[in-house]
Protein backbone atom coordinates (compact mmCIF):
# COMPACT_ATOMS: atom_id res chain seq x y z
CA UNK A 1 0.00 0.00 0.00
CA UNK A 2 3.01 2.08 1.02
CA UNK A 3 6.58 2.56 0.34
CA UNK A 4 8.16 0.99 3.94
CA UNK A 5 9.94 3.13 5.81
CA UNK A 6 12.11 1.86 8.71
CA UNK A 7 12.79 4.23 11.39
CA UNK A 8 15.69 4.11 13.90
CA UNK A 9 16.54 6.04 17.38
CA UNK A 10 20.54 6.39 17.81
CA UNK A 11 21.64 8.23 21.12
CA UNK A 12 25.23 9.86 20.37
CA UNK A 13 27.90 10.18 23.20
CA UNK A 14 26.67 14.04 23.69
CA UNK A 15 23.26 13.08 24.67
CA UNK A 16 21.39 14.37 21.45
CA UNK A 17 18.85 12.06 19.89
CA UNK A 18 19.19 10.89 15.87
CA UNK A 19 16.41 9.89 14.26
CA UNK A 20 16.61 8.27 10.94
CA UNK A 21 14.41 6.52 7.94
CA UNK A 22 16.19 5.89 4.99
CA UNK A 23 14.65 6.59 1.59
CA UNK A 24 16.29 5.31 -1.55
CA UNK A 25 13.66 5.99 -3.43
CA UNK A 26 13.93 9.93 -3.61
CA UNK A 27 15.99 12.17 -4.86
CA UNK A 28 15.99 14.71 -1.54
CA UNK A 29 16.90 14.53 2.13
CA UNK A 30 14.94 16.25 4.65
CA UNK A 31 16.89 17.29 8.11
CA UNK A 32 15.36 19.16 11.21
CA UNK A 33 15.81 20.00 15.14
CA UNK A 34 13.21 19.38 17.26
CA UNK A 35 14.01 21.43 20.53
CA UNK A 36 11.14 20.30 23.67
CA UNK A 37 10.81 24.07 24.24
CA UNK A 38 7.28 26.09 23.09
CA UNK A 39 4.60 28.36 24.84
CA UNK A 40 3.43 25.83 27.52
CA UNK A 41 6.78 25.99 29.03
CA UNK A 42 7.20 29.53 29.65
CA UNK A 43 5.48 32.11 32.28
CA UNK A 44 3.33 35.49 31.85
CA UNK A 45 6.32 37.34 31.87
CA UNK A 46 8.08 35.59 29.60
CA UNK A 47 5.01 34.58 27.03
CA UNK A 48 6.40 34.64 23.28
CA UNK A 49 10.20 34.23 24.52
CA UNK A 50 9.95 30.77 22.04
CA UNK A 51 8.36 32.20 19.31
CA UNK A 52 10.96 35.13 19.40
CA UNK A 53 13.85 33.01 19.51
CA UNK A 54 13.18 31.13 16.66
CA UNK A 55 12.55 33.92 14.75
CA UNK A 56 15.92 35.83 15.74
CA UNK A 57 17.57 32.20 14.91
CA UNK A 58 17.96 33.28 11.21
CA UNK A 59 19.11 37.14 11.64
CA UNK A 60 22.79 36.66 11.95
CA UNK A 61 25.85 33.90 12.92
CA UNK A 62 29.33 34.90 13.41
CA UNK A 63 29.78 34.18 9.68
CA UNK A 64 26.89 34.50 8.65
CA UNK A 65 24.76 37.81 7.54
CA UNK A 66 20.59 37.30 8.01
CA UNK A 67 21.03 37.94 4.08
CA UNK A 68 24.06 35.11 3.47
CA UNK A 69 21.84 32.57 5.16
CA UNK A 70 18.98 32.86 2.58
CA UNK A 71 21.10 33.26 -0.61
CA UNK A 72 23.12 30.71 0.53
CA UNK A 73 20.14 28.55 1.25
CA UNK A 74 18.19 29.48 -2.00
CA UNK A 75 21.55 28.99 -4.07
CA UNK A 76 21.27 24.72 -2.77
CA UNK A 77 17.89 24.88 -3.90
CA UNK A 78 16.96 24.00 -0.69
CA UNK A 79 13.65 25.18 1.06
CA UNK A 80 14.47 26.46 4.89
CA UNK A 81 12.23 26.71 7.56
CA UNK A 82 11.06 26.93 11.25
CA UNK A 83 8.03 27.01 13.51
CA UNK A 84 7.11 27.44 17.05
CA UNK A 85 4.34 25.53 18.73
CA UNK A 86 3.11 25.52 22.00
CA UNK A 87 5.37 22.36 22.76
CA UNK A 88 8.30 22.39 20.43
CA UNK A 89 10.71 24.84 18.40
CA UNK A 90 11.25 23.08 15.20
CA UNK A 91 14.19 24.20 12.10
CA UNK A 92 14.28 22.12 9.36
CA UNK A 93 15.14 21.97 5.44
CA UNK A 94 14.43 19.56 2.90
CA UNK A 95 17.45 19.95 0.24
CA UNK A 96 18.87 17.74 -2.87
CA UNK A 97 20.40 14.56 -1.52
CA UNK A 98 23.91 15.89 -2.88
CA UNK A 99 23.74 19.35 -1.23
CA UNK A 100 22.78 18.13 2.21
CA UNK A 101 26.19 18.53 4.39
CA UNK A 102 26.05 22.41 3.05
CA UNK A 103 22.68 22.82 4.21
CA UNK A 104 23.27 21.24 7.34
CA UNK A 105 26.44 23.96 8.01
CA UNK A 106 23.87 26.51 7.98
CA UNK A 107 21.29 25.27 10.17
CA UNK A 108 23.70 24.27 12.60
CA UNK A 109 25.53 27.75 12.30
CA UNK A 110 22.24 29.26 12.97
CA UNK A 111 21.13 26.86 15.99
CA UNK A 112 24.92 27.02 17.42
CA UNK A 113 26.97 30.40 16.40
CA UNK A 114 23.85 32.96 16.25
CA UNK A 115 25.00 36.40 17.75
CA UNK A 116 21.54 38.12 17.89
CA UNK A 117 22.32 41.69 17.26
CA UNK A 118 20.61 44.55 18.96
CA UNK A 119 19.83 46.22 15.48
CA UNK A 120 18.30 43.04 14.17
CA UNK A 121 16.31 42.63 17.14
CA UNK A 122 14.91 45.72 16.86
CA UNK A 123 13.51 44.86 13.58
CA UNK A 124 12.16 41.58 14.16
CA UNK A 125 9.94 43.10 17.45
CA UNK A 126 8.10 44.46 14.28
CA UNK A 127 7.74 41.96 12.05
CA UNK A 128 6.19 40.13 14.99
CA UNK A 129 4.01 42.55 16.12
CA UNK A 130 2.65 42.55 12.90
CA UNK A 131 1.87 38.66 12.96
CA UNK A 132 0.14 39.40 16.51
CA UNK A 133 -1.95 42.16 14.63
CA UNK A 134 -2.83 39.57 11.55
CA UNK A 135 -3.93 37.06 13.76
CA UNK A 136 -6.44 39.68 15.36
CA UNK A 137 -7.26 40.63 12.23
CA UNK A 138 -8.68 36.86 11.18
CA UNK A 139 -11.45 36.33 12.74
CA UNK A 140 -11.43 32.66 12.94
CA UNK A 141 -8.22 32.14 13.93
CA UNK A 142 -8.78 35.03 16.99
CA UNK A 143 -12.01 32.70 17.75
CA UNK A 144 -9.87 29.92 17.80
CA UNK A 145 -6.98 31.65 20.14
CA UNK A 146 -10.13 33.02 22.95
CA UNK A 147 -11.09 29.79 22.94
CA UNK A 148 -7.85 28.04 24.34
CA UNK A 149 -7.79 31.04 26.90
CA UNK A 150 -11.18 30.41 28.10
CA UNK A 151 -10.64 26.47 28.01
CA UNK A 152 -7.05 26.51 29.79
CA UNK A 153 -7.90 29.37 31.67
CA UNK A 154 -4.22 30.62 33.88
CA UNK A 155 -2.50 27.36 32.03
CA UNK A 156 0.29 28.69 30.28
CA UNK A 157 -1.62 26.40 27.11
CA UNK A 158 -4.15 29.25 27.01
CA UNK A 159 -1.51 31.65 26.53
CA UNK A 160 -0.67 32.95 22.87
CA UNK A 161 2.55 31.13 21.01
CA UNK A 162 3.22 34.76 19.75
CA UNK A 163 3.38 36.45 22.87
CA UNK A 164 1.68 39.71 24.16
CA UNK A 165 3.10 42.86 22.35
CA UNK A 166 4.14 44.39 26.04
CA UNK A 167 6.40 41.27 26.25
CA UNK A 168 7.42 41.14 23.03
CA UNK A 169 8.57 44.85 22.83
CA UNK A 170 10.89 44.44 25.96
CA UNK A 171 12.65 41.04 25.13
CA UNK A 172 16.57 41.98 24.82
CA UNK A 173 19.70 39.88 23.26
CA UNK A 174 20.14 38.82 27.06
CA UNK A 175 17.18 37.73 27.48
CA UNK A 176 17.58 35.06 24.19
CA UNK A 177 20.72 34.18 24.79
CA UNK A 178 19.92 32.88 28.17
CA UNK A 179 17.02 31.44 26.81
CA UNK A 180 18.94 29.64 24.11
CA UNK A 181 21.94 28.50 26.90
CA UNK A 182 18.66 26.91 29.24
CA UNK A 183 17.00 25.28 26.81
CA UNK A 184 19.00 24.22 23.52
CA UNK A 185 21.16 21.56 24.86
CA UNK A 186 21.71 17.80 23.78
CA UNK A 187 19.67 16.15 26.18
CA UNK A 188 16.00 18.24 24.98
CA UNK A 189 16.59 18.01 21.45
CA UNK A 190 16.26 15.37 18.46
CA UNK A 191 18.06 15.87 14.90
CA UNK A 192 15.98 13.95 12.44
CA UNK A 193 16.76 12.72 9.33
CA UNK A 194 15.12 11.17 6.51
CA UNK A 195 15.81 10.86 2.64
CA UNK A 196 18.58 9.35 0.72
CA UNK A 197 20.88 8.81 2.53
CA UNK A 198 22.58 6.18 4.72
CA UNK A 199 22.65 5.89 8.22
CA UNK A 200 26.39 5.88 8.87
CA UNK A 201 26.25 9.31 6.91
CA UNK A 202 23.65 11.11 8.98
CA UNK A 203 25.24 10.04 12.34
CA UNK A 204 28.71 11.53 10.49
CA UNK A 205 26.52 14.80 10.51
CA UNK A 206 25.33 14.68 13.17
CA UNK A 207 28.71 14.39 15.22
CA UNK A 208 30.30 16.75 12.97
CA UNK A 209 27.91 19.90 13.08
CA UNK A 210 25.53 19.44 15.91
CA UNK A 211 27.86 19.60 19.04
CA UNK A 212 24.56 21.15 21.30
CA UNK A 213 26.18 21.38 25.15
CA UNK A 214 25.79 18.40 27.30
CA UNK A 215 24.49 19.53 30.74
CA UNK A 216 21.65 18.74 32.70
CA UNK A 217 18.07 20.20 31.58
CA UNK A 218 15.33 21.34 33.59
CA UNK A 219 11.76 22.63 31.96
CA UNK A 220 9.30 24.70 33.70
CA UNK A 221 5.92 22.72 33.70
CA UNK A 222 2.22 23.47 32.73
CA UNK A 223 -0.52 23.68 35.80
CA UNK A 224 -3.53 22.01 34.42
CA UNK A 225 -6.74 23.68 35.99
CA UNK A 226 -8.55 22.48 38.07
CA UNK A 227 -11.74 22.46 35.74
CA UNK A 228 -11.53 23.48 32.11
CA UNK A 229 -13.61 26.01 30.50
CA UNK A 230 -16.78 27.84 31.70
CA UNK A 231 -16.55 31.39 30.59
CA UNK A 232 -16.89 33.08 26.99
CA UNK A 233 -14.08 34.95 26.00
CA UNK A 234 -15.27 36.98 23.34
CA UNK A 235 -14.02 40.00 20.74
CA UNK A 236 -16.90 42.43 19.68
CA UNK A 237 -15.77 43.36 16.29
CA UNK A 238 -18.49 44.85 13.42
CA UNK A 239 -18.08 42.55 11.00
CA UNK A 240 -20.23 40.10 9.05
CA UNK A 241 -19.49 36.53 10.57
CA UNK A 242 -20.36 35.27 13.82
CA UNK A 243 -17.11 33.15 14.76
CA UNK A 244 -17.62 30.57 17.26
CA UNK A 245 -15.05 27.97 18.72
CA UNK A 246 -15.95 25.66 21.50
CA UNK A 247 -13.27 23.30 23.09
CA UNK A 248 -14.70 20.21 25.06
CA UNK A 249 -12.26 18.07 27.46
CA UNK A 250 -10.27 14.80 25.43
CA UNK A 251 -7.42 12.99 26.01
CA UNK A 252 -4.02 13.73 25.81
CA UNK A 253 -1.75 12.41 22.86
CA UNK A 254 0.41 10.10 25.09
CA UNK A 255 -3.28 7.87 25.70
CA UNK A 256 -3.99 4.61 24.17
CA UNK A 257 -7.09 6.53 23.32
CA UNK A 258 -5.96 8.42 20.95
CA UNK A 259 -6.91 5.87 17.59
CA UNK A 260 -10.10 6.37 18.88
CA UNK A 261 -10.13 10.14 19.44
CA UNK A 262 -9.02 10.70 15.68
CA UNK A 263 -11.67 8.52 14.49
CA UNK A 264 -14.10 10.35 17.10
CA UNK A 265 -13.16 14.10 15.56
CA UNK A 266 -13.30 12.88 12.07
CA UNK A 267 -16.99 11.43 12.12
CA UNK A 268 -17.78 14.07 14.49
CA UNK A 269 -16.61 16.92 11.92
CA UNK A 270 -13.11 16.15 10.31
CA UNK A 271 -14.45 16.00 6.59
CA UNK A 272 -17.47 16.93 4.39
CA UNK A 273 -19.38 13.50 5.53
CA UNK A 274 -18.97 14.32 8.68
CA UNK A 275 -22.07 14.60 11.18
CA UNK A 276 -21.81 18.33 11.61
CA UNK A 277 -20.92 19.51 8.27
CA UNK A 278 -23.48 17.37 6.93
CA UNK A 279 -26.71 18.21 9.48
CA UNK A 280 -25.18 22.21 10.16
CA UNK A 281 -24.32 22.99 6.56
CA UNK A 282 -25.37 20.94 4.14
CA UNK A 283 -29.43 20.19 5.52
CA UNK A 284 -30.00 23.79 7.20
CA UNK A 285 -27.58 26.32 5.08
CA UNK A 286 -26.66 27.49 8.75
CA UNK A 287 -22.48 28.10 7.97
CA UNK A 288 -20.01 27.83 5.38
CA UNK A 289 -17.44 26.53 7.41
CA UNK A 290 -17.77 24.23 10.41
CA UNK A 291 -15.55 21.67 11.72
CA UNK A 292 -13.88 19.86 14.63
CA UNK A 293 -10.10 19.64 15.55
CA UNK A 294 -7.97 17.79 18.18
CA UNK A 295 -5.98 20.62 20.38
CA UNK A 296 -3.76 17.38 21.87
CA UNK A 297 -0.63 17.78 24.12
CA UNK A 298 1.96 16.16 26.43
CA UNK A 299 -0.38 16.45 29.60
CA UNK A 300 -4.01 16.78 28.29
CA UNK A 301 -5.77 17.53 25.47
CA UNK A 302 -9.38 19.07 23.62
CA UNK A 303 -11.63 18.84 21.02
CA UNK A 304 -12.22 22.11 19.29
CA UNK A 305 -15.07 22.84 17.22
CA UNK A 306 -15.33 25.96 15.10
CA UNK A 307 -17.99 27.35 12.98
CA UNK A 308 -18.97 30.73 10.96
CA UNK A 309 -22.34 31.50 10.44
CA UNK A 310 -24.76 35.40 10.18
CA UNK A 311 -25.43 36.75 13.31
CA UNK A 312 -29.04 36.63 12.98
CA UNK A 313 -28.24 32.39 13.01
CA UNK A 314 -25.99 32.17 15.57
CA UNK A 315 -28.73 30.82 18.16
CA UNK A 316 -30.24 28.72 15.52
CA UNK A 317 -26.61 26.97 14.74
CA UNK A 318 -25.38 26.89 18.28
CA UNK A 319 -28.57 25.35 19.12
CA UNK A 320 -28.56 22.43 16.07
CA UNK A 321 -24.87 21.78 16.47
CA UNK A 322 -25.35 21.29 20.75
CA UNK A 323 -28.79 19.04 19.62
CA UNK A 324 -26.57 17.37 16.81
CA UNK A 325 -24.17 16.45 20.39
CA UNK A 326 -26.86 15.63 22.32
CA UNK A 327 -28.13 13.12 19.76
CA UNK A 328 -24.93 11.75 19.33
CA UNK A 329 -24.59 10.93 22.86
CA UNK A 330 -27.95 9.32 23.05
CA UNK A 331 -27.38 6.96 19.84
CA UNK A 332 -23.83 6.85 19.25
CA UNK A 333 -22.05 6.27 15.72
CA UNK A 334 -23.06 4.08 13.55
CA UNK A 335 -20.92 1.01 11.91
CA UNK A 336 -20.95 3.23 8.14
CA UNK A 337 -19.76 6.41 10.13
CA UNK A 338 -17.38 4.37 12.17
CA UNK A 339 -16.02 2.84 8.97
CA UNK A 340 -16.00 6.02 6.65
CA UNK A 341 -14.59 8.13 9.70
CA UNK A 342 -11.66 5.28 10.26
CA UNK A 343 -10.91 5.04 6.40
CA UNK A 344 -10.32 9.16 6.04
CA UNK A 345 -7.97 8.74 8.90
CA UNK A 346 -5.53 6.17 7.48
CA UNK A 347 -5.36 7.88 4.56
CA UNK A 348 -4.63 11.27 5.72
CA UNK A 349 -1.84 9.28 7.73
CA UNK A 350 -0.84 7.23 4.60
CA UNK A 351 -1.07 10.20 2.31
CA UNK A 352 1.17 12.77 4.92
CA UNK A 353 3.78 10.13 4.96
CA UNK A 354 4.57 10.42 1.08
CA UNK A 355 7.77 12.44 1.23
CA UNK A 356 10.83 13.17 3.06
CA UNK A 357 9.87 16.35 5.02
CA UNK A 358 6.55 14.73 6.35
CA UNK A 359 8.39 11.34 7.70
CA UNK A 360 10.84 13.60 9.00
CA UNK A 361 8.27 15.49 11.21
CA UNK A 362 6.65 12.59 12.31
CA UNK A 363 10.05 10.46 13.31
CA UNK A 364 11.32 13.48 14.97
CA UNK A 365 8.29 14.03 17.33
CA UNK A 366 7.61 10.94 18.21
CA UNK A 367 11.36 10.26 19.14
CA UNK A 368 10.82 13.69 21.05
CA UNK A 369 8.28 12.79 23.07
CA UNK A 370 7.85 9.27 23.45
CA UNK A 371 12.11 8.04 22.80
CA UNK A 372 10.77 5.34 20.47
CA UNK A 373 11.02 5.11 16.41
CA UNK A 374 7.91 6.29 14.45
CA UNK A 375 5.94 2.98 12.82
CA UNK A 376 3.48 3.28 10.01
CA UNK A 377 2.49 -0.18 10.32
CA UNK A 378 1.45 0.42 14.02
CA UNK A 379 0.01 3.59 13.29
CA UNK A 380 -2.13 1.68 10.84
CA UNK A 381 -2.62 -1.36 13.14
CA UNK A 382 -4.21 0.70 15.49
CA UNK A 383 -6.47 2.25 13.42
CA UNK A 384 -7.12 -1.10 11.63
CA UNK A 385 -8.34 -2.91 14.86
CA UNK A 386 -10.05 -0.31 16.74
CA UNK A 387 -13.59 -0.85 17.81
CA UNK A 388 -16.89 0.90 17.31
CA UNK A 389 -17.39 0.47 21.24
CA UNK A 390 -14.09 2.52 21.65
CA UNK A 391 -15.36 5.54 19.61
CA UNK A 392 -18.68 5.32 21.36
CA UNK A 393 -17.30 4.97 24.86
CA UNK A 394 -15.28 8.39 24.65
CA UNK A 395 -18.43 10.57 23.54
CA UNK A 396 -19.59 10.78 27.34
CA UNK A 397 -15.70 11.36 28.44
CA UNK A 398 -15.42 14.18 25.48
CA UNK A 399 -18.83 16.18 25.16
CA UNK A 400 -19.19 17.05 28.98
CA UNK A 401 -21.28 20.11 28.66
CA UNK A 402 -19.91 21.18 31.94
CA UNK A 403 -16.42 22.18 31.03
CA UNK A 404 -16.25 23.91 27.79
CA UNK A 405 -13.46 26.29 26.24
CA UNK A 406 -15.89 29.31 24.33
CA UNK A 407 -14.00 32.02 21.87
CA UNK A 408 -16.13 34.42 20.31
CA UNK A 409 -15.22 36.88 17.36
CA UNK A 410 -18.53 39.01 16.01
CA UNK A 411 -20.79 41.57 16.69
CA UNK A 412 -22.26 41.47 19.73
CA UNK A 413 -24.21 38.71 19.85
CA UNK A 414 -28.13 38.59 20.37
CA UNK A 415 -28.89 35.34 22.57
CA UNK A 416 -26.87 33.68 25.48
CA UNK A 417 -24.45 31.43 23.99
CA UNK A 418 -23.74 30.28 27.86
CA UNK A 419 -27.23 29.59 28.42
CA UNK A 420 -27.68 27.37 24.78
CA UNK A 421 -24.52 24.93 25.95
CA UNK A 422 -25.73 24.16 28.92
Amino acid sequence: MYNKCMTEIVTLSSGLRLAFANMPYVHSVSMGVFVKIGSKNEAESDNGIAHFTEHMMFKGTETRSAFDIVKETDALGANMNAYTSKEVTAYYFQCLDDTVEQCAAVLSDILLHSVFPSEELDKERGVILEEISMVNDIPDDLSQELCSASFWKSCSLGRTILGTPENVKKFSSADVKNFVSEHYVAENIVLSVCGNISKARAIELAEKYFAFPSKKHSRRTCELPTHFGGEVVSSVKNIEQANLTLAFPAVSYMSDRIPAFNVLSCAVGGGMSSRLFQEIREQQGLVYSIFTYPAVYEDAGALCLYFGTNPKNLNKALTSVMRSIKDLLKSGFGEEDFQRAKQQVKGSLVMGQENSLSIMRSIGKRALFFDEPFSMEKSLREIETLRLEEVNALLPVIFDTKEIGIGYVGKTPTCDISKILR
